[in-house]
């Protein structure tokens, strides 16, 4: 089984699903190790993460999940049993409420893909635990975990966490090429997506404003759907001219609104920007 992927930076690896455009990055290492961020979606494109490990002669030796959501966080046989790193919250939310985070995948994965989804494990130097992390309402003064590494030695690759789009959301920043693996955020397909649990936006914007920074100084960016590009700070300016436009009232002029189940989104978005 093959894949056709990208080589965005030195030895950062990203491929495209079907579906969603969801994208799937293997990040190489010393060592011929490798690791294995958000593999998606359907059996052939999981089973072909794998074959692309082996195209290129590395070994999967750890997997991160950047956030909560099923397509987040799933996994193949073809690869390793290996640590499948995520924030503590994560980790937490998918030991305590799986049946409800995995029912959109029942009929779609098959079952022994089933057994695989949300088996993570909480990364060992995150700074914060999963009951430090607030729920509703979101303080705005809300203090962020300090980024942190992941305990992976093939590779530095640094999580800066935060709770826009979901809680216990991370990005992976791999410092030595630039690189900035966004999660759900960042997109050039979807809108600013806050969780629809949230009454108000402030958890995005606290989110947004921990990322400006890190985005600043990256090359390069892939988010978790839509295509990487080597202009980071274009795609933080059209989240926050979005995001302004919303929270003014202002009409909303952003082509990522055509894209299929955006305009449910804003409309949403809108309403939650009303809350604040």
């Amino acid at each position: 089984m093959s894949r056709t992927f990208s080589e965005v930076a030195a030895g950062v690896l990203v491929m495209a699903s079907r579906r969603y455009v969801t994208l799937s990055t293997v990040v190489t290492g010393s060592g011929g190790e490798a690791l294995v961020v958000d593999p998606a979606w359907d059996p052939d494109e999981l089973a072909g993460v794998a074959a692309v490990l082996s195209d290129v002669g590395v070994r999967c030796a750890a997997g991160a999940a950047s956030h909560v959501h099923y397509d987040h966080v799933m996994w193949h046989p073809d690869l390793p049993v290996v640590p499948r790193w995520a924030s503590p919250w994560t980790v937490a939310q998918w030991c305590e409420h799986r049946d409800r985070l995995l029912e959109p995948l029942v009929g779609d994965l098959p079952d022994e893909l089933l057994a695989y989804v949300g088996t993570l494990d909480r990364c060992p130097t995150a700074p914060r635990p999963a009951v430090d992390v607030p729920t509703v309402p979101y303080p705005r003064s809300t203090a962020l975990p300090d980024p942190y590494p992941l305990p992976w030695s093939g590779r530095d690759v640094v999580l800066h966490e935060h709770d826009a789009h979901a809680r216990g959301h991370v990005a992976l920043e791999i410092p030595d090429v630039g690189v900035l693996l966004a999660g759900d955020m960042l997109s050039d397909v979807e809108l600013p997506y806050p969780d629809a649990d949230d009454p108000d936006l402030i958890p995005y914007l606290v989110g947004l404003d921990r990322l400006a920074e890190v985005v600043a100084r990256c090359a390069v960016l892939v988010p978790g759907h839509g295509s990487p590009t080597t202009d980071p700070m274009a795609r933080l300016d059209a989240d926050r001219r979005y995001l302004d436009a919303v929270l003014s009232g202002r009409e909303v002029q952003d082509p990522r609104l055509g894209a299929p189940a955006m305009a449910e989104v804003h409309a949403r978005t809108v309403a939650q920007a009303r809350a604040d």
